[in-house]
């Protein structure tokens, strides 16, 4: 079954997407066949690509939609959220 799930998120890592985040955020998307697309005002960024991730621009208490469509998106969003509310683990 294909799922289409949507979510806010707030960035709380305290340095906002920087390189270690966006590399953190890449790795897991890959592990998840469904599209993973975080959206930024106009912009989207694929979860798997590093450069889009950075080229957010996303800081410390921005709001990011995040967009899962495919079989595993339930997992995803799931996976990618956690790491918005651990603050990546680097904190």
């Amino acid at each position: 079954m294909i799922c289409n799930i949507k979510k806010t998120l707030t960035v709380n890592h305290a340095c906002g997407v920087h390189a270690r985040v966006a590399t953190i955020l890449a790795k897991k998307a890959s592990e998840f066949v469904s599209e993973i697309k975080l959206l930024k005002g106009s912009y989207v960024a694929d979860c798997r690509s590093v450069l889009d991730l950075l080229a957010l621009g996303a800081f410390k208490g921005d709001r990011l939609e995040l967009v899962v469509d495919g079989e595993d998106a339930a997992a995803a969003a799931g996976a990618i959220s956690a790491l918005f509310d651990a603050g990546f683990y680097e904190e």
